[in-house]
C-alpha cells in the first residue's frame, strides 16, 4: 500500500485552492520500494476551466517519479476517460476534487486503491 504524509496531503488541498477555479497539475516522487510519496513536484503547466496539461519533455527522468495529482475543482474525484488515458504513464494517480473536499486515488489503469496516510 503507497503511503503519503498529511501534510504533503494538505499542501495539495492548498495548491489546488490557489489555481481555483481552474485545474491544477503536478507530480509525486518518492521511494518505490517502500512505497512512500516523499515530495510534490510543480512544473510548469498549462491550466484552465475543464482542464490541466503538461509538456512531457520537463518532467524528470528518473525513477522517482511515482504518479501525477490533478484537481477537478467543481467535479467528482474519479477520473474521466482522459484521465485514465493519461494515468497508463503512472503507477500512482490523485485527484482531488475541491467541492467534495476529497481525494481518489487509482493505479495506472483508473481503479482506485487505497493509500495510507501518516
Amino acid at each position: 500500500m503507497w503511503k503519503l504524509k498529511q501534510t504533503l496531503l494538505e499542501d495539495l488541498f492548498e495548491a489546488s485552492n490557489k489555481y481555483y477555479p481552474d485545474e491544477f497539475m503536478c507530480f509525486l516522487s518518492g521511494n518505490k520500494k517502500t512505497k512512500t510519496i516523499e515530495e510534490i513536484v510543480f512544473l510548469p503547466n498549462n491550466s484552465g476551466n475543464n482542464f490541466a496539461s503538461i509538456w512531457e519533455g520537463v518532467i524528470p527522468l528518473d525513477d522517482t517519479i511515482l504518479g501525477s495529482v490533478h484537481s477537478h475543482p467543481t467535479g467528482r474525484a474519479s477520473p474521466s476517460s482522459a484521465d485514465k488515458h493519461f494515468f497508463l504513464k503512472y503507477e500512482l494517480n490523485l485527484i482531488i476534487s475541491l467541492s467534495e473536499n476529497k481525494i481518489g486515488f487509482f493505479d495506472n489503469t483508473g481503479k482506485q486503491i487505497d493509500v495510507e496516510i501518516l
